[in-house]
């Protein structure tokens, strides 16, 4: 491996640390990972691409905000 020297702001090295620490490892091994995944494109899935089997599952408007409210805001 090679050596690399980043400057940081104190609040993003403070970050750095608590997630090291919260993950249990070291500050290396947190950027290592966050570069792997923001440069290789490995992203989480979207809301979307998660629950996308549900998608049509339930009956209604498609758009809620056309739903009526009867009687909403008043006394």
């Amino acid at each position: 491996m090679e050596t690399v020297t980043v400057k940081m702001e104190r609040r993003q090295l403070q970050l750095l640390k608590d997630i090291a620490r919260t993950r249990g490892c070291s500050k290396a091994a947190v950027i290592r990972d966050l570069v792997e995944r923001h440069l290789t494109g490995k992203k989480r899935p979207s809301l979307h691409e998660q629950a996308k089997d549900l998608c049509g599952s339930i009956s209604g408007p498609r758009d809620l905000s056309t739903r009526k409210l009867t009687g909403y805001g008043r006394d």
